[in-house]
């Protein structure tokens, strides 16, 4: 993830919940309606933000045995850590995917909500993940593409924004995961060619 992407999240944490709050309602139930959680689960939540994503599993009654919620922007990071301050199955880490401080094969669980586009190196990006799964581990990419009418927007967005910004269509992210060894096992275009989502 670029520097400036980081040092943007850092100076919007504090309203970011509230600005987004649609988008991520929707986005975050989307997600859950797909995916499938045990009680054996160590899910990574790789770009976790503020937490909201393990609020909602938790405000949901999913069980799992870890929970770990990586950002590399300290400032959402915090908001997540006041949020899960009582609750110690659910931990933090505050680094670049690249940086991630886990031995191969440790979670079972990855999951990579409305951030994939920010991923300077994306191929590389998944071929951490696969280090990062366990054999038979599950990988949760929901994200916004590059396809119809969001074209325009995306255009639009690299041009006023500081962020770091490389959305995929969807045929070119499934190319991108079985080029990375991924077994895709579900995909579809969400709401109206606005989205991806890969699992």
């Amino acid at each position: 993830m670029a520097d400036s992407t980081i040092t943007h999240y850092n100076r919007k944490a504090a309203n970011y919940e509230q600005k987004w709050h649609k988008y991520l309602e929707h986005t975050h139930q989307s997600l859950i309606k797909h995916i499938v959680i045990e009680s054996s689960d160590v899910i990574l939540d790789i770009s976790g933000g503020t937490g909201l994503l393990a609020k909602n599993l938790v405000d949901q009654n999913y069980s799992f045995t870890y929970f770990v919620i990586n950002d590399p922007s300290e400032e959402m990071l915090s908001i997540a850590r006041q949020r899960f301050s009582d609750k110690p199955i659910i931990s933090f880490k505050n680094q670049k995917v690249q940086d991630l401080s886990y031995p191969q094969n440790y979670f079972t669980k990855i999951i990579c909500l409305n951030s994939f586009h920010f991923y300077e190196k994306q191929d590389q990006v998944l071929n951490r993940f696969y280090k990062l799964l366990k054999p038979g581990g599950k990988l949760y990419i929901l994200d916004w593409n590059r396809e119809g009418f969001f074209r325009i927007l995306n255009t639009l967005i690299r041009w006023s924004s500081p962020e770091y910004i490389n959305t995929r269509s969807l045929g070119k992210l499934r190319q991108m995961l079985s080029n990375n060894n991924f077994d895709i096992q579900k995909s579809n275009n969400w709401i109206s060619d606005t989205g991806n989502l890969c699992l």
